[in-house]
């Protein structure tokens, strides 16, 4: 047990090691920015289209898919309204307050798709410890970019950086309390998983879909372009190393 959730505490700890990379950097250009972001976007897309949507409709029906699906669009737009109330109450303005929401919305997408993560991670370890620990490797470079799609955003909205690391720090834990849920959890009821999945699968694609590629594309077509191309590579590379 406390194997498993050692390695997955160890796959959530890069979410913060790429907020740090992005806090090195003495200034975000432009095109920095939309190569993170659209980084972002090859990645969510690919887990999403790739591993959460088929796994969740594998495990689950597609009633059950569909209504997680549209509870998590639903809630991170109830989310959106609550961050912009965050935000107006901010001293900030213009593209500040842009990238503010932007940091959060991503932040929370990320958690809450973090948390299935953790639960496949305990779910691999459960059939083959091997499987946990690959799970977990490829989390844990998959984070590494996501740490680096909350900071960016956040430190161009003026976010002090100690502030900016542990909002990503406290984000890679819901890994590891993915694993621990799992424990328990997955071999009582697939329905659990199914919904979760779903439920992470619409908060991400409404949180690609609305925020991250539209600014993204603000700052730079090209730059959006080539990173997620080497976004949606570097997940599918990973799927054919069994990672």
């Amino acid at each position: 047990m406390w194997g498993i959730l050692g390695l997955s505490l160890l796959a959530g700890m890069s979410t913060p090691l790429g907020g740090w990379l992005v806090l090195q950097f003495r200034h975000l250009s432009k095109r920095i920015l939309a190569l993170v972001l659209g980084l972002t976007v090859g990645i969510m897309t690919t887990v999403v289209l790739v591993d959460l949507m088929p796994t969740a409709l594998k495990s689950g029906t597609s009633s059950r898919f569909f209504i997680g699906f549209f509870s998590g669009v639903a809630f991170l737009w109830v989310i959106r309204q609550v961050i912009d109330k965050l935000a107006d109450k901010q001293d900030t303005d213009g593209d500040a307050a842009v990238f503010y929401r932007m940091g959060w919305f991503i932040a929370i997408a990320i958690a809450l798709h973090d948390l299935p993560e953790g639960i496949a991670i305990g779910a691999g370890n459960a059939v083959e410890h091997e499987v946990g620990l690959l799970i977990a490797l490829a989390i844990a470079f998959h984070n590494i970019p996501e740490g680096m799609s909350i900071a960016a955003p956040l430190r161009l909205a003026g976010m002090p950086k100690r502030k900016i690391f542990w909002m990503t720090f406290w984000t890679g834990w819901v890994t590891p309390l993915g694993t621990l849920c799992s424990l328990g959890l997955f071999s009582i009821s697939t329905s659990f998983v199914s919904l979760t999945l779903s439920f992470a699968s619409g908060a991400m694609m409404y949180v690609v879909g609305h925020d991250i590629l539209p600014q993204s594309i603000v700052q730079s077509k090209l730059f959006t372009l080539l990173g997620a191309i080497f976004g949606v590579a570097l997940m599918v590379l990973m799927h054919q190393l069994h990672v």
